[in-house]
Formats: structure tokens, sequence, C-alpha cells
């Protein structure tokens, strides 16, 4: 794959186009012009996010995963910077014909992408996997402001950014030695075995809660039924990784909880 498109991280980028599209289809029922626009803004702000964080993160890729694009000397630190700026102000002439309030949506998560990988992520603690958390929630109400119906997607911004608060903490247990000179993370200020109760307690409130978007009828039974499959593997996960939380273990268990929010976003759709 060329460096330039590796670097993008394509699949975050289309996850969250996807639930751009899929907070528009839950706010209106239908996926217009409007929502195919911010889904394609998002992709663009999601992409600039990775390369500048890729940016940003050079020293401790160098140790992490060296076989990324600006470690390994497929991209130039300084081309990558440029690269990421010209893909924000894509995303945000994208974003402009829609209406100002998705405009603005979209500069502040361009301006939240930069400081986390500038300032938040270093900084660390819970406000790290905080910021991350919303930027992942955020496109469901993007998705629901492109159609002009924002507030109906607030609940499914909420249980996104809950499981991924928690997928957070467990990939910073994973980078737990690579971070060690440069972000003072939530497993190194807690311990690893606490900081993965931290992560526990997040992912088991978005289980708890999964059902509401059914119960409050914003959603259908296949929600539902869908969902319930996404909470197993949601439990699987964390089953598998509490008993013995490692840096080595913890890989695992953030792409089982990746995988289980992909499901979710299904049962959004086929919910809807």
């Amino acid at each position: 794959m060329d460096p330039y498109l590796r670097i993008l991280r394509p699949l975050n980028g289309a996850m969250a186009g996807l639930a751009v599209a899929g907070g528009a289809y839950v706010a209106s029922g239908g996926v217009g012009w409007e929502a195919l626009l911010a889904s394609g803004a998002a992709f663009l702000i999601c992409g600039a996010g990775n390369v500048i964080n890729d940016y940003f993160d050079v020293d401790i890729d160098r140790v992490n995963d060296p076989s990324r694009p600006i470690p390994s000397g497929a991209v130039a630190p300084a081309s990558a910077r440029l690269y990421a700026l010209f893909l924000f102000a894509l995303g945000g002439l994208a974003s402009a014909p829609i209406s100002p309030f998705v405009l603005a949506i979209a500069l502040l998560n361009s301006v939240l992408l930069y400081l986390y990988a500038w300032r938040i992520k270093r900084r660390g603690g819970l406000l790290k996997g905080l910021t991350v958390s919303y930027l992942v929630a955020s496109p469901f109400f993007f998705g629901g402001a492109a159609v002009g119906h924002p507030l109906p997607t607030l609940l499914l911004s909420l249980l996104a950014g809950l499981a991924n608060v928690g997928r957070e903490v467990v990939k910073d247990i994973e980078d737990y030695e690579g971070d060690r000179p440069y972000a003072r993370t939530l497993p190194r200020e807690l311990g690893i075995g606490r900081a993965a109760w931290v992560a526990a307690a997040f992912v088991s409130l978005a289980v708890v809660l999964s059902p509401a978007p059914y119960l409050l009828g914003l959603l259908g039974i296949r929600y539902l039924a869908v969902v319930l499959l996404a909470d197993m593997l949601f439990i699987y996960a964390l089953a598998d990784f509490l008993p013995e939380a490692t840096p080595a273990r913890a890989r695992g268990c953030q792409r089982r909880i990746k995988g289980a929010m992909l499901l979710a976003l299904a049962a959004f759709f086929v919910g809807a």
C-alpha cells in the first residue's frame, strides 16, 4: 500500500464515514447528499488526525511500531505535517456547503485532533481517553447535524464514546513500554492492573446502556439482536484480558473491542 494512503489508516476513516452515515440515517431515515458530503469530510478529517498523530509520535513509533511510514522513512516528517494540514483544510471545505453548524463541528474536531497529537496525548491521564472518545463518538452527532436532526444521535454518540474510552486505556496498556519516556498515560499513573479495571468499567457501562436506543424507540428490534452480539464480544474481550492484564495481551483485547464496536455500528444501521 502506498505510504501516503497507509498513514491515513483508511479503515479508521471509513469507520468514521460510516458512523456519519449511520447517524444521518437514524436521525432522518435516509442518507442524502448532505450525509454523503459529511461522510467524506469525516474521512478526510479523521485521516488528517492520523497523519498529524504519527508526525508528533515519531519517537514513540520508533519503539512501538518502526514499520509505520514516518519512522520507516517512507514519508518525511515535514511532508506528513503539510499533508495533514491539507487534509484538514479539505475536510473543512467539504463541510462548509452543508451548514454553518456542521462546519463548526468539523473545525472543532480538527483543532482537537491537532491539540491531541501535540499536547493532550503526552499529558496523558483520563483526559487523553476522553478526548479521543469524543472524537470517535462525534461522527454520529455530525451525521445527525448534517441532516438537521442532531438530538436523536446523542445517545448513540454516548455509547460509542464510553466503549472507546475503555479501548483507549487498553491501547495505553499495550504501548506501556514505548510510552515510558514520552507520555503520562493512565497505566503509568495507576498501574496496569488498575487501569485495566478502569477500561472495563467504561466498556461495561456501554454494554449496560446498549439496549436504551431500542427501549426508547429510537431503533428497532434488529438493533437489539445485533447489539447483543456486540455486547457478548465486549464481555469476552474483558473476561479474557482482566485475569492477566499485560501489554502483550492488551493488543488482542483492544482489537476485540474494536471488532465489537464495528458490530455495534452495524447494529445502528440494521435497527434504524
